[in-house]
């Protein structure tokens, strides 16, 4: 998948493990980039939302429109959130073979 970023810092933080571990542990950091790693290796979305380990899901409320995965298993608070240009739920979620580009919005502690 082609990954952007919506930042600078963000992707920072998702590209250089040290400056990801200035933010987060070690451990949270190595992981971060082993996601990234694994989202820039996969074909499409579907490849990504096929793999339980990082449990892909929409959010709601607030946050409705995007969608996260666990960095460090479900019930960690890491967790990277994601959203896709001009795709609804219904898209991402029946589509998600013809999705080839991600963007990543931020890295983020859940309920922070």
């Amino acid at each position: 998948m082609r990954i952007n970023y919506k930042n600078n810092k963000v992707e920072k933080q998702c590209c250089n493990l040290s400056i990801a571990k200035k933010k987060f542990t070690e451990k949270i950091a190595i992981k971060l980039h082993k996601l990234i790693n694994f989202i820039d290796a996969a074909e499409n979305l579907e490849s990504v939302i096929s793999n339980p380990v990082y449990h892909f899901h929409a959010l709601k409320g607030d946050m409705a429109g995007l969608y996260a995965m666990d960095i460090d298993g479900r019930s960690k608070p890491y967790r990277l959130i994601v959203s896709f240009d001009g795709n609804d739920s219904n898209n991402v979620f029946g589509e998600s073979i013809s999705i080839v580009e991600i963007l990543i919005e931020e890295v983020s502690k859940h309920y922070e």
